[in-house]
Formats: structure tokens, sequence, C-alpha cells
């Protein structure tokens, strides 16, 4: 199998934890609804933001990539290849997020095509 670049949207970069995990798919209604909910709660009175819908032509994925020296990333492309996604990244100041956070991001990702996916690798 090549390697396939695949396209994608970045959705969110929220400040706070979704996961436990470096990475997390979300394959179920239930598990957007359940990552939707934290969203809701740490949002604080403002508009809620809608709630993305599972399909079968793209899929989610929650990422959270370690910060080196600055206070996010952007992802820049991805690469798939035999159950492993290699996401891109590169790291950036943003000025919506407090200089001095080190707290990783959790990005919220949709992968425009419905792939199998065990295992998700970051590089800079």
């Amino acid at each position: 199998m090549q390697k396939e670049e695949i396209p994608f949207e970045d959705l969110h970069h929220y400040s706070y934890s979704l996961t436990d995990k470096d990475f997390f798919i979300i394959e179920t209604q239930d598990e957007m609804d359940e990552i939707y909910s934290i969203i809701h709660k740490k949002s604080g009175g403002r508009r809620l933001a809608p709630i993305p819908a599972i399909s079968n032509d793209e899929t989610f994925i929650l990422i959270k990539p370690k910060l080196k020296n600055t206070n996010d990333v952007s992802v820049e492309n991805m690469v798939y290849e035999k159950g492993e996604i290699i996401v891109k990244i590169k790291e950036f100041n943003n000025p919506n997020i407090n200089t001095s956070s080190r707290q990783s991001p959790n990005i919220l990702l949709k992968l425009l095509k419905k792939i199998l996916v065990q295992k998700i690798v970051t590089q800079y």
C-alpha cells in the first residue's frame, strides 16, 4: 500500500483536555456527543458550538501534540499508510492563547474520507 495524503479540515483547537490519550478516534455519534458535552460545559455561557454528525464518508480524530517552544501548532498535512496516520505539524505562537501556556492543544480534525486508523504519529 502506498502512502496517501489525506485531505482534512482543522475544526478547532481547544486549550483544555478532551481526552486522557494522545489521540482519540471518534467513531460513533455517542462519542462525538460526549466530547461536545465537555466543550459545551467549558464554553461558559457563550453560544454552543454545533455538534458534527458522524457519517460514513469521513473520519473525526482528536490529537494532543506535545508543545516545545510555542503555545500552539498548526497541522500542515497528513499521510496515511497501513493503518497509521502521520500528522505533520508546525509550531507557532497563537495570539488568542496566553504566551506562557504550555498546555497541549486538543485539536479536532475532520478527515474528508473514511479510513481505518490504528495509530497516529505527530511529526515536527
